[in-house]
Parts: C-alpha cells; sequence; structure tokens
C-alpha cells in the first residue's frame, strides 16, 4: 500500500490553468460595502462566501467574509475546488479539457485523482523545458463477458486514477491534463506529494459502504426515498517489516486528523481512495515481521 502525504497548493505553486477566477464563474470580488441577505463573494484566500446578514462592512479585518459570523463559506472557487479536501466540490472545466501547471519547487513522485470524470488524463513533467516524463491513461473501462457485450455493453469510465512514478526534481514543472471530448470535464479531489510504502495488502481486503441516503415510510405504508452519497470503509491487512513499524505508526497517527490518498491495489480501483484513518493495530507477529491492520473512510 502506498500513502500519498500531500502538499499544499498556492499561488505559488499553481502557475496557471485553463481555469480562471472572475465575477462570472465564482463570484464578484469582496470590496467594502452594504450587502444584502443570500449576496456573495469571493476573498483571496480563493474561496466564495455567501451574506446571512444584511449589513454594511468597511475595509477592516473583522468584517472581511472570512472572520465574520455574518458571512458563510459556501466553497472553494472553481479554480481551486480540486485541492481543497472535499470531494463535493469539484473543479469543473470550461471546455473539454481541463488543465493546470504546477511548480512544487519540491521532490514530488505522485498524483492521486479522485472523482475524475473525463476519458483520459495525461501527465508531463518537463525540466529546463526537456520533457522528463509524459504518460497518458485511459479511464474507459470495458467490463465485457462476452464478445456481444463488447459491442452493446454502455462504456464506463473509472473515476479514480494515480500516477506514484513521476521523476523527482526540485524544479520541475508538472502539466496536469484531462480529456473528456464533448463534455466538461471534472475532478473532484486532487492530492500531489510524495508516497510512503507502507506494506504489502494481504489477501481478503473488505469494503463496506456508509450510506447517508434516508428512507422514510409514512403511517399508510408510501415510502420515500432520499438518495444521498455513500462512502466506502475499506479495511486493509498489511504485512510490514518490523523495522518500518514505528515509521508506519508515525504515519497513520498522522492521517487519523488529516486526510490523505490510500493506494491498496492497482488492480481494483475499489482498495484506492481519499480518505482518513478510521481506527489501525499493529500486531508483531514475530522475527519474520509484524502485521498492520488499517480502516479507511472515504470522505465524501
Amino acid at each position: 500500500m502506498k500513502v500519498i502525504t500531500p502538499i499544499s497548493i498556492t499561488d505559488a505553486v499553481l502557475s496557471s490553468s485553463s481555469l480562471v477566477e472572475n465575477d462570472t464563474v465564482d463570484a464578484p470580488v469582496w470590496v467594502a460595502g452594504t450587502f444584502a441577505v443570500g449576496a456573495r463573494r469571493r476573498r483571496p484566500n480563493h474561496r466564495v462566501y455567501e451574506c446571512l446578514t444584511a449589513h454594511t462592512a468597511t475595509n477592516i479585518s473583522a468584517d472581511y467574509p472570512e472572520n465574520s459570523s455574518k458571512w458563510l463559506l459556501v466553497r472553494p472557487t472553481n479554480l481551486y475546488a480540486a485541492f481543497d479536501s472535499v470531494i463535493s466540490t469539484p473543479s469543473i472545466g470550461a471546455s473539454d479539457v481541463l488543465s493546470w501547471v504546477l511548480t512544487p519547487g519540491v521532490r514530488v513522485d505522485s498524483i492521486a485523482m479522485f472523482g475524475v470524470y473525463g476519458s483520459s488524463v495525461r501527465v508531463r513533467v518537463t525540466r529546463a523545458g526537456v520533457v522528463k516524463y509524459d504518460k497518458t491513461q485511459n479511464l474507459r473501462l470495458r467490463n465485457c463477458r462476452s464478445w456481444s457485450e463488447w459491442f452493446t455493453k454502455a462504456v464506463t469510465f473509472r473515476r479514480d486514477i494515480s500516477f506514484t512514478d513521476l521523476p523527482t526534481y526540485r524544479d520541475a514543472v508538472i502539466e496536469i491534463i484531462v480529456y473528456w471530448p464533448g463534455n466538461l470535464p471534472r475532478v473532484a479531489e486532487m492530492q500531489i506529494g510524495r508516497f510512503d510504502f507502507l506494506g504489502k495488502v494481504q489477501w481478503k481486503p473488505s469494503v463496506r459502504t456508509v450510506d447517508y441516503s434516508k428512507v422514510e415510510t409514512d403511517q399508510w405504508g408510501n415510502t420515500k426515498f432520499s438518495p444521498r452519497r455513500a462512502v466506502r470503509v475499506v479495511e486493509y491487512d498489511l504485512f510490514i517489516e518490523n523495522e518500518n513499524v514505528d515509521e508506519a505508526i508515525r504515519l497513520l497517527t498522522l492521517a487519523k486528523s488529516a486526510p490523505r490518498a490510500w493506494l491498496g491495489s492497482p488492480k481494483f480501483g475499489a482498495l484506492n481512495l481519499f480518505g482518513f484513518v478510521q481506527d489501525f493495530q499493529v500486531v508483531v507477529d514475530g522475527p519474520a515481521g509484524s502485521f498492520l491492520n488499517i480502516q479507511i473512510q472515504e470522505l465524501t
């Protein structure tokens, strides 16, 4: 299993993008003035706020939306939505190509993307104008059991994808491109950083869901369904070398309070998710190695 510790995506890191922040896509920039209930404004922290209480604000820190109880945080701007650690707020392309150019300034080797709507994803790394890495992964799935299904079954797509073999240059320029011809691509969450290898996933990992949908039946037997999001809870058993036990515990303790990208298998997409550690247990089995049980809950 690989777990990615992400870097922060700041203005210095995000060099350019096919997305823009403007009054039409997000909201007008906040300036001192009078605001009605429901008015939305954008702040330099790349967040959009909605006015809860009609008021007049001056240009002082206490009146800024991020510091005032008169405003509600609605969402990040479309440009930065893919980096906010929330699956339910995606960045949505303005055309059928969605792209970002990043200059991390530190060594990174991995990119994990979740909630991806597109047909393919391309990652290109350049250094001093020279291409050092260029890989494209197709998101199309063909889960066919016969020739008949191959020609008639609807095409489905993977929603999660990762690249964990990027060259590690401090001065690298990373370009990430999502293609979806004829549609508007979107990315719910993107984690960029370096991965740590926790251990080898053993057979019989389990996947269950926590469903936030609501089903109500009234006194006459009429049933009303309110569909909501369901999230996965994945339980893994890992074999780890004894010399890595302390480092694994350190990483897992940090991940109980901060979400991470967990890559359990390149073959089974259900074992790869963006979430947090519910619980873990280490059993030092003997001199040959130890066993680590982890429960990860996906984020919404």
